[in-house]
């Protein structure tokens, strides 16, 4: 290496922004350049000659204490291979320990490994953004899985409650079903009771009457009855509308399963007649041509 090119490099070496040291084969500091000084606290003078592993890289990236036999720098100029880490830590003169990322190459002569450099940086803030970084990390996690769990926990609660509100609606559903087949039921036994029993009776009251004052008094009790259950009867069967008011009596008995014979003596009329209501209601009913059971097709109606 001439003057010009020697000077060069000692000027590189001076003013380059990474620490460098050279060791010989006993792994001993030869050489220290300015920025190596800055970042160790140590001065070449104080580390010539000095055991580098001992003083500056005695620890694992951990902490703990790292064997000269476990040290990979020192088997560089062994092997001939390089080193190149960003997991080592450096140990200043006053005893703190920093990170640092290290390249450490063998110095060969006449094809024997002589010696090696050691080139290494200081990465405190770079392992620190990167601690800060992860624990950003870990913290948007946390936050993600608590409002995961905290969405779970709303979207459980919201599925309960549509539940009760579904069973309450079918429940709200069943009662206002049954209060509608309670009403329309209720409503079906007043029209029926009306027309089978009460307006019969009246019209046998009217054949036995002879007061005029009387028979008034029978039309407006019939025609306020009706007028009562008027709004039932539109609710109610067009084939139970169509019947008499001897055939819905008939009927009435019929459906409780009294015989012709028993009609005919409750009613005060012939059996005859009463089979030929029967028949009448068939028609009417549209069983004519049927053979459906007249009794179970009256206890159907109701």
């Amino acid at each position: 290496m001439d003057y010009k090119s020697e000077s060069l490099f000692h000027d590189i070496i001076e003013f380059i922004a990474e620490g460098i040291f050279v060791l010989n084969e006993a792994g001993e500091i030869t050489f220290m350049n300015p920025e190596a000084e800055r970042l160790l606290g140590w001065t070449a003078r104080e580390l010539a000659l000095k055991n580098a592993h001992d003083i500056i890289h005695c620890h694992n990236e951990d902490g703990s204490l790292l064997p000269l036999e476990q040290c990979p720098m020192r088997t560089v100029i062994r092997t001939g291979n390089p080193y190149c880490s960003a997991n080592d830590l450096f140990t200043r003169k006053d005893g703190s320990t920093f990170p640092i990322s290290v390249l450490c190459s063998p110095i060969t002569e006449n094809g024997i490994n002589v010696a090696s450099v050691t080139a290494f940086r200081d990465i405190t803030e770079l392992k620190n953004a990167e601690a800060a970084l992860h624990k950003a990390h870990e913290e948007l996690e946390d936050k993600v899985r608590s409002r995961t769990e905290d969405l779970i926990t709303l979207n459980q609660e919201l599925e309960l409650k549509t539940q009760n509100l579904e069973d309450l609606n079918t429940t709200l559903k069943v009662l206002l079903r049954q209060r509608n087949d309670d009403k329309n039921e209720l409503e079906e036994r007043v029209f029926s009771n009306v027309k089978t029993l009460i307006i019969p009776t009246i019209a046998k009251l009217r054949a036995f009457t002879v007061e005029p004052r009387h028979a008034s008094y029978l039309d407006l009790l019939e025609s306020n009855l009706l007028q009562i259950i008027s709004p039932f009867s539109l609710k109610l069967s067009t084939a139970l509308q169509n019947l008499t008011f001897s055939e819905i009596e008939v009927a009435n008995f019929i459906r409780e399963g009294k015989s012709s014979k028993d009609i005919a003596m409750l009613l005060n009329i012939s059996k005859d007649t009463v089979d030929t209501h029967r028949q009448n209601i068939r028609k009417r009913l549209g069983l004519n041509n049927k053979k459906q059971n007249l009794q179970s097709f009256l206890l159907a109606l109701k």
